[in-house]
């Protein structure tokens, strides 16, 4: 069964009214200083998130719910620290059938997942290092694990933050990985290949993926770098004979492939391969980032709010060149156009300001 859903999270802007269906991703009921009960959401749907509050009244009109439910709002978004936030005037459970279709509301990969999962599976095939390669196919013959591969999330919201992200990240890191090893001739390429496969799949425990995009308990407590670790360490231990050196350079390749003791790393790269893997997974955690932004930015605007991931705006606005292309030779070289150009290159004081924030 489908439910009609007419208006998307992506679509609305401050001002408007959103009365729409929506899943309950994220609820924490506060107090006021008075005492009083009020309630802060996160809600979802297949184009985005957006964080709402229900102030006392309505939030002890609207009964019980919880995380994962699909509920019915009416609503008016308001402007909050630079953010939309929803004002939530009614909430309303609504019950969800066997048959209830949920894709309006629950975002996955563009990407087709059983051909991602091939490519995988294509560069395990082509690796030399028995090991490695036995290692890989054991977490490949459990199917438990090839399904949460499969279909989990690469992050509850910065990049690649629907089901299926964390696959099409990680074929990313692998296919960017590899390129570079036909670059830098002393890149052992099973190695950073191993790595690049198996550098978040703590990911998998870490985040519950079904309808709602969450941390779990596990991940809250240990972090998917430390599940990681556990989990490749443990299936090494079924390889017979794993040679110790390549074991303790792909943990360390788990274990430091966010870089930095200060985003949770608990060792720094050391070894070549570590580098090549975390600057990949940081690019490739980027280049999405920024293209969740762009997905939900209104076109209207030009530069992006504040992102705290970036710790700045970003610049939205596509880049035009037709009416270039048009213009001959002759008038690109004129002295009017050098003119015109540095005067376009002068920086104004508020651009002067905004360069001294970075």
């Amino acid at each position: 069964m489908h439910m009609n859903k007419k208006q998307f999270i992506t679509d609305i802007k401050v001002g408007d009214n959103f009365d729409s269906t929506v899943i309950v991703s994220e609820k924490q009921a506060k107090k006021k200083k008075n005492g009083e009960d009020y309630c802060t959401v996160t809600f979802q749907d297949r184009t985005g998130i957006i964080e709402g509050i229900l102030w006392t009244e309505v939030f002890l009109g609207a009964g019980d719910f919880s995380e994962g439910d699909l509920v019915s709002i009416k609503s008016v978004i308001k402007e909050y620290r630079g953010s939309r936030q929803l004002i939530v005037n009614s909430l309303k459970k609504l019950e969800k059938d066997d048959d209830l279709d949920l894709s309006d509301y629950i975002k996955s990969t563009s990407k087709n997942i059983d051909s991602m999962f091939e490519e995988i599976l294509g560069y395990i095939g082509s690796m030399e290092n028995r090991y490695l390669k036995e290692l890989l196919n054991i977490f490949m013959a459990d199917k438990g694990f090839v399904k949460n591969y499969r279909t989990s999330t690469a992050a509850v919201r910065y990049h690649h933050a629907y089901q299926g992200g964390l696959l099409e990240h990680s074929l990313n890191v692998v296919k960017i990985c590899d390129m570079l090893t036909g670059i830098y001739d002393n890149l052992n390429r099973d190695l950073v290949l191993a790595g690049a496969i198996l550098h978040d799949i703590g990911k998998i425990k870490e985040y519950s993926s079904g309808i709602n995009l969450k941390i779990t308990n596990i991940g809250r407590l240990l972090g998917h770098i430390t599940i990681g670790y556990g989990w490749v360490q443990e299936k090494i231990g079924q390889v017979k004979g794993f040679p110790a050196d390549l074991a303790d350079r792909l943990l360390h390749i788990i274990l430091s492939h966010h870089g930095h003791l200060e985003f949770g790393s608990p060792k720094r790269p050391k070894i070549l391969e570590a580098f090549v893997v975390y600057h990949v997974d940081h690019l490739d955690g980027d280049i999405g980032g920024f293209n969740i932004i762009l997905d939900n930015a209104n076109s209207e605007n030009d530069w992006s709010e504040y992102v705290r991931n970036f710790e700045r705006p970003v610049y939205l606005k596509k880049l035009e060149l037709e009416e270039e292309e048009n213009m001959d030779n002759e008038s690109l070289n004129s002295q009017d156009h050098n003119e015109n150009s540095n005067k376009d290159f002068e920086p104004s004081s508020e651009e002067t300001e905004q360069d001294e924030l970075f």
